[in-house]
C-alpha cells in the first residue's frame, strides 16, 4: 500500500460553480478527486491511501510571496506527521510555472516523488483534464519514479500526458491550455519504462542542497519586469526591493537608445546600482555572438562598476524562483552568488 499526502493549494482542480456561474474553490474538492482516482480503471485504485490537508483556498492568480510561505508550512508541518510515498500538490493552472520551479529549488533534497497537478477545467466536466493529470501522478508514485519535482499534465491541443521536471516548466500561454518544457517525457501510455526516461533525459546527478528549508521564509525581496516597446524605468520604486530580475525580448536583448532617459536599461541600472540594488538581465548572455544593445549593457557594466548579471539556460520562472530564494536566505554575497550560479535542480538546460 502506498501512502501519498495530498496537500490542496486550490486552483480550477479544486473549485465548484455557483449559482451565478461564480467558480470559487471548494472544500470538497480533495474528496473529489480521491473518489474519481478511486472509481477509475487505473490498477492502483486499491493500493493507495491518501492523507489530506485542509484546504488553503488559494485560487493560483492570487498567490503571493506570503501565500507560498504559507503553502510550504502546510507541507512541512503534514509531511513530519508520517511516513510518505509521495507528495501530491493540487494547485491551479495560472501560477503553476512559478510554484513549480520555487519547489523544485525549495523540495530539491526530496527523497520521495512530488508532483503539482491541476486542470483547465472543474472536475465534473468530461473536458477537465485534471482527473487525467492526478491519476498519471498516482501512477507515476506507484511506478517508483525517481525522487524529484515533477508536474504531469495532459495538453487539450492533442490529448498528450506529459512528464515535465519541474524546474523546466513554462507558464501555459494566452489561448492556449498546454504546457511545456524543455525535456518533458510523452507518457500517454504510462508504464515504468518510459517514467524510467526521465534517468536517461537528466543524466547528471543533483547539485548539493544549499539551502536549509526549515530555516527559509520567503521575503518579497524581488521585482520582475518584463520590456515592451515605450516601458518608462522611471515608474518603479527600486529602492523597496533587493534585486530585479529583467527580462528581455526573444533575441535576449532591450532598450538601451537614449542612454540617459528613464526609457533606457541602463538608467534601470544605473538607478539601482546606486540603491544598492542587484539587476540581473535574462535569458541573456554576454559572450559569443551577441547584438551591440547586449554589448552596451556589458560594457556599461564593466567600465563603471555596474550591479548587473547575466542568467542564461533557465526559464524565467526558474530564474525568478531562484532570485527569491536566495534573496530571502543568504546574507554574504558569496554565498547567495554561489548559489545563483550552482545547478540545484536541473534547472539550467543550457550548460
Amino acid at each position: 500500500m502506498k501512502k501519498i499526502l495530498l496537500v490542496l493549494v486550490g486552483g480550477t482542480i479544486c473549485t465548484e460553480v455557483n449559482d451565478e456561474g461564480i467558480l470559487s474553490v471548494s472544500e470538497k474538492a480533495g474528496v473529489q478527486l480521491v473518489e474519481n482516482f478511486k472509481k477509475s480503471d487505473s490498477r492502483y485504485c486499491d493500493c493507495v491511501e491518501f492523507n489530506m490537508t485542509e484546504n488553503l483556498c488559494i485560487l493560483s492568480e492570487n498567490l503571493t510571496v506570503y501565500k507560498w510561505n504559507r503553502v510550504l508550512d502546510t507541507y512541512k508541518k503534514h509531511i513530519k506527521n508520517d511516513n510518505y510515498d509521495g507528495v501530491l500538490f493540487a494547485h491551479g493552472t495560472d501560477t503553476l510555472a512559478y510554484s513549480a520551479a520555487l519547489f523544485s529549488q525549495i523540495l530539491a533534497d526530496t527523497d520521495i516523488p512530488v508532483f503539482l497537478v491541476s486542470a483547465q477545467a472543474r472536475l465534473e466536466l468530461p473536458k477537465t483534464n485534471g482527473n487525467a493529470n492526478f491519476r498519471a501522478a498516482v501512477e507515476c508514485i506507484c511506478q517508483g519514479i525517481v525522487p524529484n519535482v515533477y508536474v504531469a499534465y495532459k495538453n487539450i491541443s492533442d490529448g498528450r500526458m506529459l512528464l515535465h521536471i519541474a524546474s523546466r516548466l513554462e507558464q501555459c500561454k494566452n489561448y492556449t491550455e498546454d504546457l511545456h518544457s524543455v525535456g518533458a517525457i510523452d507518457i500517454t501510455n504510462i508504464n515504468s519504462e518510459k517514467i524510467n526516461e526521465i534517468s536517461r533525459v537528466f543524466p547528471r546527478e543533483k547539485v548539493r542542497v544549499m539551502i536549509d528549508k526549515d530555516k527559509l521564509t520567503l521575503k518579497d525581496s524581488v521585482l520582475m519586469i518584463t520590456p515592451y516597446v515605450g516601458i518608462n524605468y522611471g515608474a518603479y520604486d527600486y529602492k523597496r526591493f533587493s534585486a530585479i530580475l529583467h527580462g528581455t525580448y526573444h533575441s535576449g536583448t532591450a532598450c538601451v537608445e537614449e542612454k540617459t532617459s528613464e526609457r533606457s536599461i541602463l538608467y534601470l541600472i544605473d538607478k539601482c546600482s546606486a540603491l544598492g540594488v542587484d539587476c540581473f538581465f535574462a535569458p541573456s548572455k554576454d559572450y559569443g555572438e551577441i547584438y551591440h544593445t547586449v554589448s552596451d549593457i556589458s560594457k556599461f557594466r564593466t567600465e563603471n562598476g555596474k550591479r548587473i548579471g547575466f542568467l542564461y539556460g533557465m526559464t524565467n520562472e526558474a530564474a525568478y524562483a531562484k532570485l527569491l530564494v536566495a534573496y530571502s536566505y543568504f546574507d554574504d554575497k558569496e554565498s547567495l552568488k554561489e548559489y545563483i550560479h550552482t545547478e540545484c535542480n536541473f534547472e539550467y538546460f543550457d550548460r
